[in-house]
This record gives C-alpha cells, sequence and structure tokens, in this order.
C-alpha cells in the first residue's frame, strides 16, 4: 500500500495505491468543497454536551472543518488502517490537527479493550460520524465492523430522510399531554413476559399462545402488526406498541378495537395512528431524538433505546417495566417460508434482495435482508450488556440470535408458569 500526495484546484489530497486499486481519499478537483457538502450533511445534529467521533483521518480537512464548527467540542478520530496512520503521522496533514488541544487522532490497533468499547458504547448515533476515507482503507480483517459501519450509515441516511415526520408527529403526540411512563417502572417485576411479533412463525405458536393466554400468570405485549393477527386468534395483549411516523401503520389498528388495553406509542410515532386508539395511550421518549430528550428531561420522564425496530424497542420498554424473563416470539427477522409476516397481518410484502443468515435451529441458512439484520445484531448487542436478564428466543422459526437462549414457547411456559 503506498500513499502519494497529489494537487488539486485549490488544496493537495491523497491517492492511496492498493493492489492495484486506486483510491483518493478527497475530492481530486475541490477537496474543501466537498468537505463543507460532507459537514453540512453529517454534522447538522450533533449534541452539543457529547464529544464528537469520526471514522477516517482522510487529508484531515473534514476534521479541521468540524473543529471550525464545534470549537468547544472535543473530536477524537479513529483511524483502523495502521500504515496509513503512520504515514499520516508523517505528512504535512497532520500538522495542524496535531497543534489542536481538543482534536485527538487514535489508532484503533493501539486502543486497549475498554477503551473500544467505550468508543462505540457510550457516542449516540449524531456524534458518530463516518467518513468515507475510513471505509475505504478498513483491512479486511474489519470486514464485521465495516458491515456495522454501513448499518449506521443506512440507519442515519433513514432518519434524515423521516426528519419531517419525526418532527410533525412529536409536536401533535406531546399536545395529547397523555402521561409517560414515569411511574411504570418494575410495574412487572417478577412476571414472566412474553414479546410477540408478526413474523411468520407466529401463526404457529398461537394455539398455545392462547392457552397462556386464558390462564393469565404471564404478561403478553405485542407490536402493532401483530394486534390483528392475536385478536383474530382472541387473544388480547396486555399492552401494544406502535413506534413508526409513517402512515403504512394506519392499517394495523384500523377497525380495532381495545378499550381496556393501553397503547405505547413513541413520542413520533404517527399520530393519526396514535388517534385511532380509544383506550389508555402513554406517551415514550426515545433516546437520540434530541426534542424527545428534552421533554423526557424536562418531565423527569425515562428514555428508551429503539434500535431502529417497534420490537427492539418494545424490549427496553419491557425491561423497563420490570422485566427479567422475557421471550420473544414471532421475531423472525428472516423471510421463513418465503413469507414476511404472520397470515393476519396488515404488513405483508415483497421480498426481493434477499440475503442469508444462520437458522433458528442452526441447520442452514434462511433468507433475510439488511435492515432485519441490523435489528438481529441490536438484539444481540442488547443481550451482552443484559447479563442479568434471561433472554429467549422462543420464535421456532426464522434466523438464529446470538447471546439468547433458544427453547421452544412450551418450554418457557413449564419453566416459569406458576398458578399461585
Amino acid at each position: 500500500m503506498t500513499f502519494t500526495i497529489i494537487e488539486t484546484k485549490t488544496v493537495p489530497t491523497i491517492q492511496v495505491l492498493s493492489n492495484s486499486r486506486r483510491m483518493i481519499l478527497h475530492s481530486k478537483y475541490n477537496p474543501l468543497k466537498e468537505v463543507n457538502i460532507w459537514c453540512d450533511k453529517e454534522a447538522d445534529e450533533i449534541k452539543e454536551d457529547e464529544e464528537i467521533i469520526v471514522i477516517g483521518l482522510g487529508a484531515g480537512y473534514h476534521i479541521q472543518q468540524l473543529a471550525n464548527r464545534y470549537p468547544t467540542h472535543k473530536i477524537t478520530v479513529i483511524e483502523f488502517n495502521d500504515p496509513f496512520f503512520k504515514w499520516f503521522k508523517q505528512s504535512p496533514f497532520n500538522a495542524s490537527l496535531s497543534q489542536n488541544d481538543a482534536i485527538s487522532m487514535k489508532q484503533f490497533s493501539a486502543l486497549s479493550p475498554t477503551e473500544k468499547n467505550q468508543i462505540f458504547s457510550s457516542i449516540s448515533l449524531t456524534n458518530l460520524l463516518i467518513h468515507k476515507s475510513g471505509l475505504d482503507l478498513l483491512p479486511t480483517e474489519f470486514e464485521g465492523v465495516k458491515i456495522a459501519l454501513e448499518d449506521i450509515i443506512l440507519q442515519k441516511n433513514s432518519l434524515r430522510k423521516q426528519l419531517g415526520n419525526l418532527h410533525s408527529n412529536f409536536e401533535k403526540n406531546n399536545a395529547l399531554n397523555d402521561k409517560s411512563i414515569c411511574d411504570l417502572k418494575n410495574l412487572y417485576s417478577g412476571k414472566p413476559i412474553i414479546l410477540v411479533s408478526a413474523g411468520p412463525s407466529l401463526d404457529k405458536q398461537l394455539p398455545l399462545l392462547k392457552k397462556i393466554h386464558d390462564e393469565k400468570h404471564f404478561v403478553i405485549g405485542a407490536v402493532g402488526t401483530a394486534v390483528k393477527p392475536l385478536i383474530k386468534a382472541k387473544i388480547t395483549p396486555d399492552f401494544f406498541m406502535i413506534i413508526d411516523p409513517n402512515e403504512a401503520t394506519f392499517g394495523q389498528l384500523t377497525n380495532v378495537s381495545l378499550p381496556e388495553t393501553p397503547l405505547y406509542y413513541l413520542s413520533t410515532a404517527y399520530h393519526d395512528t396514535v388517534m385511532l386508539h380509544t383506550g389508555p395511550k402513554r406517551i415514550v421518549y426515545q433516546r437520540g431524538y434530541e426534542a424527545a430528550e428534552t421533554q423526557a428531561n424536562a418531565t423527569n420522564s425515562p428514555l428508551i433505546q429503539t434500535g431502529g425496530s417497534v420490537a427492539t424497542t418494545l424490549l427496553d420498554l419491557m425491561v423497563y417495566l420490570g422485566g427479567e424473563n422475557i421471550a420473544l416470539i414471532g421475531q423472525d427477522l428472516a423471510y421463513t417460508d418465503g413469507k414476511s409476516h404472520a397470515n393476519a397481518a396488515y404488513a405483508q410484502i415483497n421480498i426481493q434482495g434477499a440475503q442469508k443468515t444462520i437458522n433458528y435451529f442452526r441447520t442452514g441458512k434462511v433468507e433475510t435482508n439488511r435492515n432485519l439484520s441490523l435489528y438481529r445484531k441490536w438484539f444481540e448487542r442488547y443481550a451482552k450488556q443484559h447479563h442479568g436478564l434471561q433472554l429467549y428466543n422462543c420464535t421456532e422459526g426464522g434466523a438464529y440470535i446470538e447471546h439468547w437462549q433458544h427453547i421452544s414457547l412450551k418450554d418457557f411456559y413449564n419453566n416459569y408458569n406458576d398458578p399461585k
């Protein structure tokens, strides 16, 4: 791998030659213009009270621009490519950055395990910025990191596209003056909980779930897409949740009457869908959305992690509500038998661009997609971070979820059924 300084119309940039592949780390025409565009896009929602972490040194222009825009922030730059890091430190690009005390440049391989974990676990999505050079120069041994970073980029792009809806829904939902969940901490402490999603495998679980429901020894919480399949099976969940800011959720609650069942809705959930529910409602403020964090702070309300899907959000809510023994059903995270959802769910989609992942029984692979893989990884990380919880995947279909116990719903029922 060789690094060469090349001239452009404005300032020099860097050319990298690696295995006959040529890369330019900034625009070969106008790096400064490119950097301004990048900062406008990537740094538009930087949080004031957190440091900024940047993946990729590049030629340093994007880092200097960030320092100019956010002079009170600490900026930590992580470079995964060891040869490039060493070359950069000896290059003329290093001078202006090394003179700024607010900027810290770190070689990933030189960090301790604790430092590596802290970097990515303590930073919010808005303050983690990924420069193209950081991905281009990632060594092959960090393929897993590259996939995770690409997932973050996908998540951030999705968030940007929905900002208008998020803001509009938040204002309307907040004006409802519904209670938050601050008084519900540990509401279900000591009780086993079943989180019901609407994946294809839900259909085969409904007969046993009906028996569990009727005996009333377990708490049943559901995502919005699972409500209609549950009602059809004569199962009324103890509560359910919606989080999506888009109109697509509206059909989940049309012609649904659950006058005594609490709805937990994310502060940015689609307002018209929230209004369909005539029963009790609680607003849930989410971590990572500034307006929600501000309101939660003002009302002494907790913040819930979202993870990108309604099931990931509902899991963190269940833990706040006291859940310690939690089972997933219908959480396929894959296209079991070529289907996207359970039969009665209002969410069937055409399956396109499928990937493969290890199946629930670890006997082969099942089709999935990038978003579902992102949610699966979130479930895996959550289990690693919450050692005190007993987390079970009882879906009996779909994808295998690392760090979760895989048992049948029948076994979960037998293990925790206590008629007292």
